[in-house]
C-alpha cells in the first residue's frame, strides 16, 4: 500500500481523481512509494499558477507527474474538451499530454532552483503520464503514444505498472547524468514538495492592533490640541507616556499645512533624531527638527561667535549647556535673522526657562501673532538638573502663559503602566480606557553578573521564538555599556549587542537611561535595576520602565530586592484596596 499524501483525499475532488487516488493507494508492491495529490507550482516557477493532480515518488525509478482527465475527451478542430456526467462539455486551454510535460518542466525548474543543478534531487529522473479514468484510449497520434496512458481498461488492471512503464521514465533508464532516487533522496524530496510544518503564531503579530491605538490620538489630547489653538503661548505638562511629543509632532504638522515654519525641538539628542525623520515633508511651511543644543551648535558655528563656543568648550566651562549655548545661540540667530512663526519644545524640564525665553523670543521677533508650545513632564523625567521641577517656572518665565495638563497614559499597557508606578513610588497614572491589559511585567533578581547575563540570555531566547526582532527591543541601563552588567559580553541568546548610535536592524540596541528618555519601544530591558529609595534612583527607573509598548523586563540586583518587593506588595495592595 502507498503512502499518500494527504492520507485521506478531499471529498470535494472529482470523482476521477477520487478513483485514481484508491486505486494507487491500493497497487501491489506499491508499499515503498509516496504519492502526493494536488500538488501546486507557485508561478515563480513558469510564469503562472499551475497545480499537478499526483507527484508519485517511485524509489529506484524516477518521479512520475500524473494528469488526470475525467469524463468524456474528445478533440475537434484542434481543440481538446471534455464531458462530464451531466453532459456539460469544457474546452480545455492546452491537450492533456502538452499539461504533463509542461507539468513535469515546472517540477524540474523548481528543483534545480530549491537544490542547484547538479545536485542528487536534479538528477532524479522525471516522468509523466496521463490518465482517462472514464474513457477509452484516443487514437494514437504524433503527440503521444500508448504507454503514456492509463485508460479506463487499465484502471481494471494494474495501475501501478502503467506507472512504472511510462515511456518518459523508461527512456531516461540510460542516461549517464541522472541517477534514480534512493529511499532517503525519495524523503528529501518530499520534505521539499510537501513539508510537515507547525508555525505558532507570534506573540509579536498580536501587537498590531495596540501599535495602531498607541499612534492615535487621544480625546484628552484632541482637547489639549483645541486649547493650545485659541491661545499663542501654551504649557501642557504630563506624565511619561500622555503623548506629549505625539502631540507636538501633530501640532507641528497643522502649523506646517497651514504654511507656518517652525522649529520642534527637545533635549534629548536620540529624541531629536527621531523628530527629524517624522517631519520630513510635512509642509508647504518649513520644520525644522532636532535636539535643542545640536541645532545652536549648528548656528553658533555658521556665525562671528564660533570662536567664543570654541573657547568656551575649551575651558571646560561649567555653564555651557545652561548658559552659553543660549547666549551665543541667540546672538547667532540674530546675526542670521533666523525667524520662525512657531516654536515647539519638548522635554522642557530639561531646559533653564529663562534661557528658553530669551533664544524663543530671538527666534520669534518680527513675526505676526507666533505661536509657542512648551511641553514636559515635571514629576520624574528631569534627569539632568538643568532645568526646572515646575510647570509654574516655565509659564512665568512665558509671560504667564496657560498651563493645560494631560494625564492618561496612553503608551503603555495597562499593566506595564501601573508596575512602573509601583516600583518607582510614583502614583496616580491614569490609563486610557483603550488600552489593552498586557502581559506581566516581569521583575527577575539576580546574585553576581554571571547570573544577570543568564537572565538577560533567557529573555532574548523567548522573545526570539515569539516572533520579535531585534529592533523590537532596547536594552536600557543607568550607566554606560561598558560599566554596567553586560559589560563582558557582546551577544546574548544570538543577538548582537551594539549601543543604540551604531546598532543596525539585525542587532539589540543597548542605551543608557538618559540618553533614551522621550523614546520608547515595544519591548524593554531593563538592567542593573538599582532602587536605592532615593529621588534620583526612582527617577531614573521610572523614565526606563515607562519606555516599553508591550513587553518589559526588570533585571535588578539583589540587593534591591526589599525595596521592590515592598513597593510591590504595597501597591497590589492598595489596588485590591480600591477595588474593594
Amino acid at each position: 500500500m502507498a503512502r499518500m499524501v494527504p492520507a485521506v483525499i478531499d471529498p470535494q475532488a472529482p470523482a476521477s481523481e477520487r478513483r485514481v487516488f484508491s486505486l494507487l493507494q491500493q497497487a501491489p508492491g506499491t508499499h515503498q512509494w509516496t504519492v502526493l495529490h494536488s500538488l501546486g507550482l507557485s508561478n515563480a516557477y513558469s510564469g503562472e499558477y499551475g497545480e499537478i493532480d499526483f507527484v508519485v515518488l517511485v524509489p529506484d525509478l524516477g518521479v512520475v507527474c500524473v494528469e488526470v482527465k475525467g469524463g468524456g475527451i474528445a478533440h475537434q478542430g484542434g481543440q481538446w474538451s471534455t464531458t462530464n456526467s451531466k453532459g456539460e462539455t469544457f474546452a480545455l486551454k492546452r491537450s492533456p499530454f502538452r499539461q504533463a510535460k509542461d507539468a513535469m518542466w515546472k517540477l524540474r525548474e523548481a528543483l534545480d532552483a530549491r537544490f542547484g543543478k547538479g545536485a542528487p534531487e536534479t538528477k532524479c529522473p522525471l516522468g509523466w503520464i496521463v490518465v482517462f479514468p472514464d474513457a477509452l484510449c484516443p487514437p494514437v497520434s504524433t503527440e503521444f503514444v500508448r504507454g503514456e496512458v492509463i485508460d479506463r481498461a487499465d484502471m481494471e488492471r494494474d495501475i501501478a505498472a502503467c506507472v512504472r512503464d511510462a515511456p518518459s521514465i523508461a527512456n531516461l533508464s540510460s542516461r549517464q547524468d541522472l541517477v534514480p532516487p534512493s529511499r532517503a533522496l525519495c524523503e528529501r524530496l518530499l520534505s521539499f514538495l510537501r513539508p510537515n510544518f507547525e508555525r505558532i503564531a507570534c506573540v509579536s503579530s498580536n501587537t498590531w492592533d495596540i501599535e495602531q491605538r498607541i499612534r492615535s490620538l487621544t480625546e484628552e489630547q484632541y482637547g489639549v490640541l483645541d486649547a493650545i489653538a485659541d491661545n499663542p503661548t501654551c504649557v501642557v505638562y504630563g506624565p511619561a507616556g500622555t503623548g506629549k511629543t505625539l502631540l507636538a509632532v501633530e501640532f507641528a504638522r497643522r502649523l506646517a499645512s497651514s504654511g507656518m515654519d517652525a522649529v520642534l525641538t527637545c533635549f534629548n539628542w536620540q529624541l531629536g533624531s527621531w523628530l527629524v525623520s517624522v517631519v520630513r515633508d510635512l509642509g508647504p511651511g518649513r520644520v525644522v527638527a532636532g535636539h535643542l543644543h545640536g541645532l545652536l551648535r549648528d548656528r553658533i558655528n555658521r556665525s562671528s561667535f564660533a570662536s567664543d563656543l570654541t573657547a568656551s568648550e575649551k575651558r571646560e566651562d561649567g555653564d555651557l549647556y545652561t548658559r552659553t549655548y543660549f547666549e551665543l545661540g541667540a546672538l547667532a540667530v540674530e546675526e542670521q535673522r533666523e525667524r520662525f512663526g512657531a516654536v515647539i519644545v519638548d522635554e522642557v524640564q530639561d531646559i533653564p526657562p529663562m534661557a528658553l525665553a530669551a533664544l524663543v523670543q530671538c527666534w520669534t521677533a518680527e513675526q505676526d501673532k507666533p505661536r509657542v508650545l512648551l511641553l514636559g513632564d515635571f514629576t520624574r523625567q528631569a534627569l539632568y538638573g538643568n532645568g526646572t521641577s515646575s510647570a509654574d517656572e516655565v509659564r512665568g518665565a512665558f509671560g504667564q502663559a496657560p498651563v493645560f495638563g494631560l494625564g492618561i497614559n496612553c503608551r503603555n499597557t495597562r499593566r506595564i503602566a501601573i508596575q512602573t508606578d509601583f516600583m518607582s513610588g510614583f502614583a496616580g497614572t491614569r490609563v486610557s480606557p483603550k488600552q489593552p491589559e498586557g502581559d506581566p511585567v516581569e521583575v527577575l533578581f539576580y546574585k553576581g553578573a554571571d547570573a544577570g547575563v543568564r537572565a538577560l540570555e533567557k529573555i532574548i531566547v523567548g522573545l526570539r521564538r515569539t516572533g520579535f526582532r531585534p529592533c523590537d527591543a532596547v536594552v536600557l541601563g543607568p550607566r554606560r555599556i561598558e560599566a554596567s552588567l553586560l559589560s563582558m559580553s557582546k551577544s546574548f541568546g544570538g543577538w548582537q549587542l551594539s549601543e543604540i548610535a551604531r546598532a543596525r536592524e539585525t542587532e539589540l540596541a543597548y542605551s543608557t537611561i538618559h540618553s533614551f528618555k522621550g523614546l520608547e519601544r515595544p519591548v524593554v530591558i531593563v538592567v542593573d535595576a538599582t532602587t536605592a529609595g532615593t529621588d534620583e534612583t526612582d527617577a531614573l527607573l521610572y523614565v526606563a520602565m515607562s519606555r516599553a509598548r508591550l513587553r518589559l523586563f526588570v533585571l535588578c540586583p539583589e540587593e534591591s530586592r526589599v525595596i521592590v518587593e515592598e513597593r510591590l506588595a504595597r501597591g497590589a495592595a492598595a489596588v485590591v484596596a480600591g477595588a474593594a
